[in-house]
C-alpha cells in the first residue's frame, strides 16, 4: 500500500502556491514520519526540507542526463 503526502495548509508569512502529492513506499513514509516527530515538524514541513536540501544538493553537484557520460574538461 502506497501512502500519499499533500502540501499542509500555509502559515502566517509563507506562500505555497502549488501542492505536490507524493507516493511513497511504506518504509520510506515511515523514515519521514520518524524524522519530522524526532525534529517536532509536520510531515509535510519535514518532506519540503527534505526536498530542499536534495534539489540544493543537486544543483551543486550538477545535472547529469540519463544514459550520457559527464564530460571531461581538459
Amino acid at each position: 500500500m502506497l501512502w500519499y503526502i499533500s502540501g499542509m495548509a500555509p502559515k502566517i508569512g509563507v506562500k505555497y502556491s502549488d501542492y505536490v502529492a507524493l507516493r511513497l513506499e511504506p518504509e520510506m513514509r515511515k523514515k519521514l514520519l520518524e524524522l519530522a516527530e524526532e525534529e517536532e515538524r509536520s510531515i509535510g514541513a519535514m518532506a519540503r526540507i527534505i526536498l530542499r536540501e536534495g534539489l540544493e544538493a543537486r544543483s551543486s553537484k550538477g545535472s547529469r542526463r540519463k544514459g550520457r557520460k559527464p564530460s571531461q574538461e581538459e
